[in-house]
């Protein structure tokens, strides 16, 4: 077993086989993450020319000249593969990690992989190689999946009835429905998520991030923007993103002065029976939050009343490169 490279194709056919395999993982996030100015490695483990397990790692800065290494919904530990070559390929991964840590000098690797809470045997192996919780989570710690395996009928009478009436709602007031890659109609969306963002009290990206992302994510077919029209006026637009067996609502944004038109919720069911229609196997709502006080109670309602199943992650794991700096960073960082 050793390491070795991969061509984009490959790459991401080893992910989109693998159940838990995650478009933040992606070869294109990775192009993504390059474009932005952040160092990345793809690793790769095979045995006997088979790939075993893959790794997107990305140094991010902290500030004040510190740096980490980050692989967002990654995974060391395969559970689709046999657990003694998920074992030894995940020792091979760390190995390089700890070297790459040494290299650039940084002071924590991260991973936040897409295992469930409940799955206590990969808890106790990140326990076991020394990584550590940490509370603050760059990726939603908790989310809502739809199954689209029932038909549209269905998935709408599993609904709860104020999202079912909302749909019939703006579809009365006549909005309509679709893709778009016209440049202004993404303008529009920037400005609506200016607007939403300072509604809700939550930091949008940058223009330049949501701009980039989508140049290099919608050519290849990974990510569509949707708008909700009435007149000819944008009144809700939502980013999905398609990889694998799941398409994941990333971001949104409305117009407050329609509000009362409903549109967000045909939006959504749009997108839902188009992901359907095309073969995916789930949508995935990102993040929500069940605690009736969190900044994301509204949107975790909004998302709530479509019936997906709601999971929980493991959460945020650190394993410490720089063990001195890394006590510093926990002690300042609470």
């Amino acid at each position: 077993m050793r390491l070795a490279v991969a061509t984009p194709t490959v790459w991401d056919s080893y992910l989109t086989s693998s159940p838990s395999g995650h478009f933040l993982q992606s070869w294109a996030w990775g192009d993504f993450q390059e474009k932005l100015g952040n160092k990345i490695w793809r690793l790769v483990v095979e045995d006997n020319n088979d790939i075993v397990a893959e790794l997107l790692v990305i140094k991010l800065s902290l500030g004040f000249g510190q740096s980490i290494l980050y692989s967002p919904r990654g995974q060391l530990i395969d559970k689709s593969q046999p657990l003694s070559i998920a074992q030894t390929a995940a020792s091979i991964l760390l190995a390089e990690i700890q070297r790459i840590a040494k290299e650039e000098k940084t002071i924590f690797f991260r991973i936040d992989p897409p295992a469930k809470i409940t799955d206590i045997a990969i808890e106790r192996f990140y326990t076991s190689q020394k990584f550590i919780h940490n509370r603050k989570n760059i990726q939603p710690r908790h989310s809502s999946i739809l199954d689209l395996s029932p038909s549209p009928e269905q998935l709408l009478n599993r609904m709860k009835s104020k999202t079912r009436y909302n749909i019939h709602l703006a579809e009365r007031h006549e909005i309509t429905i679709n893709k778009s890659d016209h440049p202004e109609d993404f303008q529009t969306f920037l400005k609506l998520t200016r607007e939403t963002s300072t509604r809700q009290g939550f930091s949008p990206h940058s223009d330049h991030y949501y701009q980039l992302q989508y140049s290099i994510l919608h050519p290849i077919g990974m990510q569509d923007l949707w708008v909700a029209r009435r007149n000819n006026e944008i009144l809700a637009a939502i980013l999905v993103n398609y990889f694998g067996k799941s398409a994941t609502y990333v971001h949104g944004s409305s117009d407050n002065r329609y509000r009362e038109l409903m549109a967000p919720h045909l939006l959504q069911f749009t997108a839902i029976k188009d992901a359907r229609e095309r073969g995916f196997s789930n949508y995935d709502f990102w993040g929500i939050d069940p605690s009736p006080t969190h900044p994301w109670a509204g949107f975790t309602r909004f998302k709530r009343g479509f019936a997906g199943e709601e999971i929980e992650y493991l959460g945020t794991l650190e394993l410490p490169t720089n063990p001195f700096i890394y006590k510093l960073y926990r002690l300042f960082s609470k």
